[in-house]
């Protein structure tokens, strides 16, 4: 049925007694009403009266007078003949609405079988219990309840944090609860698909890169100007133990090991850097075999040559122009994992690759979710490790994709490779408009969004797609290029591997759009609409969802058989802006406004809506000023705090022994250069709890101080602005958070 047409069906006598109002947004409370025997008296009243109709002009001999005024009116005579009027074909087709003199409007019961709807699917079952819903959540049939179930069944134990391997009670008992691939991917597509990826880049991509990718090797000098970020030299952080805590001093581009600030408990695996300025985005590349790991991580950075107009007092809407071209850099490190999978906390991390560009500052990235070779060597016979094929969006108005490879260097002599690159092979541009948000669709196949509400989709494989040499300033036609909203697009997302053929977008006027990209103008539909704007989506694969925070602080799953229904999983004190999926476990991690990151495991809440789900945090970041800039002045007696003096930066990556915090007891004044300068708090260990999706009746009430925290304010380094999980299966319990202080947190976070 053509979209927008709807058609009111019939609902049949259904129980009053509802179970499900969560599930039923749109469900109406009552069911009109009618008289079946009243109404076919009707409709054959109605027929009588047709035929009598059509008799009469049959059987009258001569046209009817009109406006005759007596009897020398002049009869008007007909210059063609009768004919009988022919029904037209929709006359056949019995209307579910009749409308009956006095008696209002009336329902005829329709052929179930045969009802049209607008969705193409049949409304939430009102009565029924368990099995109902999973059937109009997941579909009808057993091969769509099987993956749920089964996803269900084997993550039970996971309650929040990802388990890397589940303690046995026997050896009977079945593996459950580990690291896996989705049940909802069919058997073989994801090897058929990395095939396929392999071996065009064996015999294409990788020579085409080549020719089109123009790069040169800088020295570390020659790399400052592109590294350059506006945030301070150093920050302090205070970490550790909540009754003795110890500050330690990060300097820019510095990093430390986050067991440091805990002297006797030394289980953390993970590291905490500081890169000077907000962080834009942090991405995880595609490695499944190799112990190394690779992260991509993009600063914000700004135009250094002339004056910087204040925040709020912009010449031009940022958002709708590019910025002028300007040096700057993404920055990739390495980490070491052990044979296990386990972060190895002691090899520290390595700057193993910066690219730096002429082209702005990179605003998004997203690496090739399959790996596109494990040839170590190019063109020349040096040995080079294929980190990935990686797309970005620029602040220049463009989009390039981006062929990266590192040289293998000793591991002792290790030293980071500057690579400056002047042209990319894929690098397309939007008339009238920039790009706002990327997506890879499969491994060959990226779609980019832009501030116009158009959508325009490009396949690698495709000839043409990739520059030649000589082309300078060539730019690739889409396969597909279309208007799909009428506003800015916020977010994209797809539902790759098992759905590759949605897509998500989120956009300025409050909507979420899905879309079919086989028919996209027929296949649509749209979300209920939020109060604000959506700037976080992720694909949930193991409930067949998109994730996105509402205007309440909760975490919202639209299925994609029910995309316009919202399905609450978590809830946050404060507004969410990041959300991070994996594709090898079901935990999602979510970050706000207030610094705060928590996980949970949505699958039971989603499969059965009446389990309370359980939320942990995974730390509390929290920024503040120099005291000095503070609008209200603390007292003498109010800077006190357990904690001790600020630790110097060494002269290596890494930071000092941190000096050990006094106890609460022995409580001293924060020393002046303390409280001169920023500082960042940093808490974590905490407990799991059921925090529930909806606010208690007391909190809603009046005059309880609860009702004002629905309204927070908080500085803006203290916000959470990038989140990912490792989506390599041996290491997705790796995750990353970055923030607003430019900080960045990496830990292995598997129980």
């Amino acid at each position: 049925m053509p979209s927008g047409t709807q058609t009111p069906a019939f609902q049949g006598d259904d129980d009053d007694d509802d179970d499900g109002d969560a599930f039923m947004p749109d469900a109406q409370d009552g069911e009109l009403e009618y008289d079946e025997d009243e109404e076919v008296a009707e409709e054959d009243e109605d027929v009588s009266e047709e035929e009598e109709d059509d008799d009469s002009d049959e059987d009258s001999t001569g046209p009817p007078r009109r406006n005759a005024r007596g009897p020398k009116a002049v009869r008007a005579v007909p210059t063609t003949p009768a004919v009988r009027r022919a029904k037209k074909l929709t006359d056949n087709i019995p209307s579910p609405v009749t409308f009956a003199k006095g008696s209002g409007v009336k329902v005829r019961p329709v052929d179930a079988d045969a009802q049209l709807r607008t969705r193409g699917i049949p409304d939430f079952d009102k009565i029924g219990g368990h099995e109902p819903r999973l059937k109009n959540l997941f579909g009808p049939d057993a091969a769509h309840l099987k993956p749920v179930l089964a996803s269900r069944d084997y993550w039970f134990p996971q309650e929040t944090f990802p388990i890397r391997s589940f303690a046995k009670v026997s050896s009977d008992d079945a593996d459950v609860g580990s690291l896996r691939r989705s049940f909802f991917e069919v058997s073989g597509a994801r090897e058929k698909e990395s095939e396929a990826l392999r071996t065009w880049y064996a015999d294409t991509g990788k020579s085409a890169f080549a020719r089109a990718q123009r790069t040169k090797t800088l020295t570390k000098d020659e790399a400052k100007e592109y590294m350059m970020t506006p945030g301070l030299e150093t920050v302090n952080v205070l970490a550790g133990p909540v009754n003795t805590p110890q500050v330690n001093t990060l300097a820019k581009g510095s990093y430390m090991n986050i067991a440091k600030p805990f002297p006797a408990s030394q289980d953390r695996r993970g590291w905490l850097f500081n890169f000077g300025s907000w962080i834009q985005d942090a991405q995880w590349a595609s490695n499944e075999d190799s112990n190394t790991q690779y992260l991509a991580v993009a600063v914000e950075q700004r135009l250094t040559s002339e004056d910087q107009p204040k925040p709020m007092e912009q010449p031009k809407a940022p958002a709708f122009n590019p910025t002028q071209p300007f040096p700057a850099c993404i920055q990739i490190w390495a980490f070491q994992a052990e044979d296990e999978g386990f972060l190895n906390a002691k090899t520290e991390p390595r700057l193993e690759l910066v690219i730096c560009a002429d082209w702005g500052a990179p605003k998004q990235l997203r690496w090739c979710p399959i790996a596109a070779t494990d040839d170590n060597r190019n063109s020349d016979g040096r040995r080079n490790t294929h980190i990935g094929i990686l797309a970005c969006l620029w602040s220049d108005g463009r989009v390039r994709v981006l062929d990266v490879s590192a040289p293998v260097s000793e591991p002792d002599l290790h030293a980071p490779t500057y690579l400056h690159v002047t042209h990319a092979a894929f690098e397309v541009s939007f008339p009238q408009t920039v790009p706002s948000c990327l997506h890879w669709l499969s491994g060959t196949t990226l779609a980019v969004a832009t501030a116009a509400g158009t959508v325009g989709i490009w396949s690698l494989t495709h000839p043409g797609t990739l520059a030649a040499s000589e082309a300078n300033n060539y730019s690739p036609r889409p396969w597909f290029y279309q208007q799909v909203a009428d506003t800015y697009i916020l977010t994209i997302s797809s539902g790759w591997p098992s759905n590759p053929q949605f897509l998500s977008i989120s956009t300025a006027d409050g909507f979420a759009r899905l879309i079919d990209i086989r028919s996209p103008t027929a296949d649509t539909v749209v979300s209920i609409r939020g109060r604000t704007l959506c700037l976080a989506q992720a694909w949930h694969e193991h409930t067949q969802s998109f994730v996105m925070p509402d205007e309440h602080y909760i975490l919202r799953h639209t299925p994609i058989r029910r995309y316009y229904h919202n399905l609450y999983s978590m809830r946050l004190e404060n507004s969410i802006t990041r959300v991070a999926t994996s594709p090898v476990h079901p935990g999602v991690l979510v970050g706000g406004t207030d610094g705060d990151v928590q996980t949970s495991n949505p699958i039971m809440r989603i499969t059965n809506y009446k389990i309370m789900p359980w939320q942990q945090k995974w730390f509390v970041h929290e920024w503040r000023g120099p005291m000095e800039r503070m609008l209200v002045k603390p007292t003498d007696a109010d800077v006190v705090a357990a904690e001790g003096g600020p630790v110097e930066q060494s002269n290596n990556d890494a930071t000092s022994e941190p000096q050990v915090g006094a106890s609460a007891d022995e409580a001293k004044k924060v020393p002046q250069e303390i409280l001169s300068q920023p500082l960042v708090r940093i808490t974590e260990g905490y407990k799991a709890g059921q925090t529930g999706i909806a606010h208690t009746s007391a909190a809603t009430k009046r005059g309880n101080p609860e009702v004002g925290r629905s309204i927070s304010i908080f500085e803006e380094q203290t916000a959470i602005t990038a989140l990912a999980w490792n989506p390599n299966l041996k290491f997705g319990t790796w995750a990353v958070a970055g923030m607003g202080s430019g900080l960045l947190r990496v830990e292995d976070v598997g129980i």
